[in-house]
């Protein structure tokens, strides 16, 4: 049986899967949506199980390879298990208010996946002291990020509460017979024969492309040239050590919090010195930072950030696995004022998302997958260690929205710590701009006082309560 390029999961991908080696950089995605009134549980089952056959991943495991990051084969689970993967629980009195969905969500976060399984999982908590209901979606980071997340989300959600007619249900995948080990084996050898073969020629071609530049312009060549090297030294180089020095230590634990603010006094704020909504939420990032290490007895004047860089291009609504690639930089903490930390922020910003290397990238991944497991997630690791924070910014509906006739109020994400102390995720949704902070609580010793720095912060920006 040959092997195919459409099973396999991409470089980075399989990347992010294999260092899961080391628990502390595991990349699970949590979404919570919660709902006014309880969804009606026929039409959300109905929903879901569409959405798995729209969307191949969310019925198939990943079958992988113990010696090295070859990346894995998606196949389709023949005892696939709605039941498993959708659940629902009522909360107790005195655990159903927010605090008691947030804590759902920390637990949630904190265990991994069943790896024999397909990866996600979806919680449905009803019983709430509000009369509404939560909904936990948690989604292995290899399905998909942020952005493909929400389009893959989009077949559950409706305009109304009446709902839409999506037609007749699709059919189920079906599996196809599985590779035995010699066949894996032989897949193996031909993908790593094939991709260095690729590697090769793409250096060939790139040389020949550099050799042509030369002649025809030698000093925008050379400069050009030279602003790669630094900007693939400033990606690339080994950092496993944070900068702050108080949030240093990395444990398996989670804790929740959530925020939010008027999405137009973001955007206004943003605006009013001279940047983007983006400028306004890593001012808040820094701002919070900063205080909260003031509060510890402790300077610091930047901290390394790992920001998610979106690569896809127009209408590409491609939600399979990953269009990103991570882009690390020192977050300035000064600013005198919050409009002076924007304005600082912006070219600092502005210079990551558009470094030179940022595409080199995805050959970097490419050529990890060629290493065995081990020393792969050591380089990896080098990585992302040593990042003090992530922080990223996803784009949700600017209507409201309905699960199976209920309308949401709320869609918070909880994304990976990924070796960080804390994650801080911003996502829009209806007017309201929602942030979800993943906090370590062996790097953030007192979470209550980031979340009241970050809220402090968020007033300060924006000139609005939090």
């Amino acid at each position: 049986m040959s092997d195919s390029d459409a099973d396999r999961m991409g470089a980075f991908d399989a990347v992010m899967w294999g260092i899961e080696d080391d628990p502390l950089l595991r990349s699970v995605i949590v979404a919570l949506v919660t709902l006014e009134t309880e969804p009606d549980r026929q039409r959300l089952t109905e929903r879901v199980e569409r959405l798995t056959r729209v969307v191949p991943q969310l019925r198939q495991s990943v079958i992988g390879n113990p010696v090295s990051l070859i990346p894995p084969r998606w196949e389709t689970d023949p005892h696939f298990d709605l039941d498993y993967h959708l659940r629902w629980i009522a909360l107790p009195a005195g655990e159903n208010g927010l605090h008691g969905v947030l804590r759902l969500a920390e637990i949630t976060a904190e265990q991994d996946f069943d790896r024999d399984r397909p990866l996600w999982e979806m919680t449905v908590a009803t019983g709430l002291s509000d009369g509404g209901a939560a909904i936990i979606m948690k989604l292995h980071h290899a399905i998909a990020d942020g952005v493909g997340g929400m389009m893959l989300a989009a077949t559950m959600f409706d305009l109304t509460p009446e709902g839409a007619d999506l037609g007749p249900m699709p059919d189920a995948p079906q599996p196809r017979p599985s590779l035995d080990p010699l066949q894996r084996l032989s897949a193996g050898i031909d993908y790593e024969v094939t991709e260095s073969r690729g590697l090769l020629q793409s250096a060939v071609g790139s040389g020949v492309d550099v050799l042509r530049r030369v002649v025809t312009d030698p000093a925008g060549s050379l400069q050009a040239t030279t602003e790669f090297a630094l900007s693939a030294s400033r990606l690339l180089a080994p950092a496993s050590t944070p900068l702050s020095p108080i949030m240093t230590e990395r444990s398996l634990d989670v804790r929740c919090a959530l925020l939010h603010t008027p999405l137009a006094s973001l955007k206004a704020a943003g605006k009013q010195s001279g940047g983007t909504l983006n400028d306004a939420f890593m001012a808040i990032v820094a701002r919070g930072l900063r205080s909260y290490h003031a509060a510890m007895g402790a300077e610091v004047d930047a901290l390394r950030v790992n920001m998610p860089v979106n690569m896809r291009k127009g209408d590409d609504a491609a939600v399979r696995g990953n269009a990103w690639v991570p882009a690390r930089f020192a977050l300035p903490l000064g600013g005198r004022t919050a409009t002076d930390t924007m304005r600082d922020l912006h070219p600092v910003l502005l210079a990551a998302r558009t470094e030179p290397a940022l595409p080199v990238s995805t050959v970097v991944y490419r050529l990890l997958c060629t290493l065995p497991n081990p020393v792969a997630t050591v380089i990896a690791g080098g990585l992302m260690k040593g990042t003090d924070v992530a922080a990223t910014n996803v784009p949700g509906p600017p209507f409201p929205i309905y699960v199976a006739g209920a309308k949401a109020s709320r869609i918070v994400p909880f994304a990976p710590k990924g070796g960080a102390s804390l994650n801080v995720a911003l996502m829009t949704y209806d007017g309201s701009a929602y942030f979800g902070i993943t906090m370590d609580p062996a790097a953030v010793t007192d979470p209550d006082l980031l979340v009241g720095s970050i809220a402090a912060a968020i007033h300060e920006v924006t000139d609005t309560d939090a």
